[in-house]
């Protein structure tokens, strides 16, 4: 029964190639999530490093000999609350890279894994109905060489 053997290759072709089609949507999917992390680790990596900076700079200021101690204590505040600012942020962009981005990049990883095994196994059977159809037109060839030797020739036949 080929023609059996055929339609049920050809059936599971048509699973394989969606379940590739679903695999290659999900690696879409996981694709833009990762996109969207890595653009929003960037952003909170960006404002990170812009607090440090504006501490740094803050720290730098000369405050002058002359300030008031009421000022100087006000000063301190202010360059603990950047300090402070600056501690939250690294918290944010640590506990952010922990909690989305790292996931999104593992769904990544397993999508990309699972779309390269769907479409291996799509191609295990379009191979073999890929063989099986070569097969099947060199069978034919020799049929209709077998067929063409068996035929009587045009020329004269002699009698004896």
């Amino acid at each position: 029964m080929p023609g059996h053997d055929n339609q049920t290759l050809q059936s599971l072709l048509a699973v394989r190639q969606e379940h590739e089609r679903r695999a290659e949507r999900a690696l879409g999917v996981a694709l833009a999530l990762r996109a969207r992390a890595e653009a929003e680790a960037a952003r909170l990596t960006a404002d990170l490093e812009a607090a440090r900076l504006t501490l740094a700079a803050r720290r730098r200021e000369d405050v002058g000999g002359d300030a008031r101690a009421s000022d100087a204590l006000g000063r301190q505040r202010f360059l603990e609350r950047l300090a402070g600012d600056v501690e939250a942020r690294l918290a944010a962009t640590r506990a952010f890279e922990a909690q989305t981005l790292a996931p999104a990049r593992a769904a990544e990883d397993t999508a990309r894994t699972g779309h390269l095994r769907a479409r291996q196994r799509r191609e295990v059977v379009a191979r073999v109905l890929e063989r099986r159809a070569a097969a099947a037109r060199r069978e034919a060839d020799r049929r209709e060489e077998a067929a063409a030797d068996d035929r009587p020739s045009a020329g004269p036949r002699h009698a004896r």
